[in-house]
């Protein structure tokens, strides 16, 4: 089971990646980057859903397929 501590922080982390301006260039190879949205959401105490752009160099990342199933974290 999750701490209190734990899920603030994950939380924490969330609120800021969320508020975050996107970046527009890789910064390995300057390559212009895509932004994919993300969902994250928690379940307890605060039921927060947090939209995060992630991006994608498609130079770098898409090189080889690094799709990787993410269990949930109970929070």
């Amino acid at each position: 089971m999750s701490s209190p501590t734990v899920c603030a922080a994950v939380e924490g982390l969330l609120d800021s990646l969320a508020e975050e301006l996107p970046k527009f260039h890789c910064t390995k190879c300057g390559s212009n980057l895509s932004h994919v949205e993300v969902t994250f959401s928690s379940q307890v105490p605060t039921g927060k859903i947090w939209t995060v752009p992630l991006p994608v160099c498609p130079k770098c990342d898409l090189k080889e397929d690094t799709a990787k199933v993410v269990l949930p974290v109970a929070c």
